[in-house]
């Protein structure tokens, strides 16, 4: 049997919510050289045995091929490192279990991918909400050090989903670090931008949903505190290939948050030396020094 050009990794836990209609995505994909490995990454509901019924009962011949594999929880991203261990195509599309892929989405990059000779590439995205409202986003470039730069400043996002990557890249740069979870795609997208020049495409061909129970909205604490752990690791190599200001804005932003959750836990003398770090790196950053004198006036910041 030929081997796919591209494996979808899709981890799954507790999706039964979205599941249905992602998978609806895969199975409208204009590409048919592509194979699911779905990650059941010890979910406790019904959400497993639906995908499982679901893609044997389906016409798409994508779906039919499922790899269904079966773990105990260990959170996404060492979900998404099995699932490309156990994949044979060319390149990894991600895919998590409440995004939408748009028909021409595996098509696009492919061909956008080996038209630039690029071993990666990602597209903009909608970001999506229960109440209908749709927010684009194109943010990228096809420049290397400005996308880098962009992802250090926080002023791009990339969604996994959003992404496909060459399956030999993944391998040489260490794939997904568990560790760093949740900002674990953050270091994902930093040692490829590193790395690689990355191709963009600037049509949107994703959905990203963002609605109350996703990473970001329950774990924003853990999130900026594994940004600290990332850019520490990452800061010797960017220092060569962005602008010290770069690093300063993200050092910036990072300590500001965490003064915030500080704040909010009432740990006033954590919170206090995240403020003082923000204010160092960013000295003249006004919302920093509003916040700093909200805190020292014991108002809510």
């Amino acid at each position: 049997m030929k081997e796919p050009l591209v494996s979808i990794v899709l981890p799954l836990y507790n999706g039964r919510l979205f599941v249905e209609e992602t998978l609806r995505s895969v199975a409208g994909q204009d590409l048919a050289e592509a194979e699911l490995i779905i990650v059941d990454d010890g979910s406790s509901d019904d959400s497993p045995a639906f995908a499982e019924e679901f893609c044997r009962a389906s016409d798409s011949p994508v779906l039919r091929s499922l790899k269904l594999i079966r773990e105990e929880n260990a959170g996404v991203a060492a979900a998404r490192n099995r699932g490309i261990g156990e994949s044979s195509g060319k390149y990894i599309a991600l895919l998590d279990q409440d995004d939408i892929w748009e028909r021409e989405r595996l098509s696009k990059m492919a061909a956008r991918i080996a038209a630039d000779g690029a071993r990666w590439g990602y597209s903009a995205f909608y970001r999506f909400y229960a109440d209908g409202r749709k927010v684009l986003k194109a943010d990228g470039s096809d420049d290397q050090r400005e996308t880098l730069v962009k992802i250090v400043k926080g002023r791009l996002f990339i969604p996994p989903s959003a992404a496909l990557i060459e399956k030999a890249l993944l391998e040489e740069i260490g794939g997904f670090v568990p560790e760093f979870a949740p900002s674990d795609d953050w270091d994902l997208f930093l040692k490829l931008a590193e790395k690689e020049k990355g191709s963009y495409v600037s049509e949107p061909l994703v959905r990203f949903r963002s609605h109350k129970t996703s990473t970001g909205k329950r774990q924003r604490d853990r999130i900026f505190m594994a940004q600290r752990e990332v850019l520490k690791l990452h800061e010797g190599t960017l220092k060569g290939l962005v602008p010290d200001s770069a690093l300063k804005c993200r050092w910036g932003s990072i300590h500001l948050h965490l003064a915030q959750v500080a704040c909010e836990k009432g740990l006033k003398k954590e919170a206090r030396e995240h403020f003082r770090l923000a204010l160092k790196a960013r000295p003249f950053r006004a919302k920093a020094w509003t916040k700093y004198f909200k805190f020292l006036l014991g108002m809510k910041i």
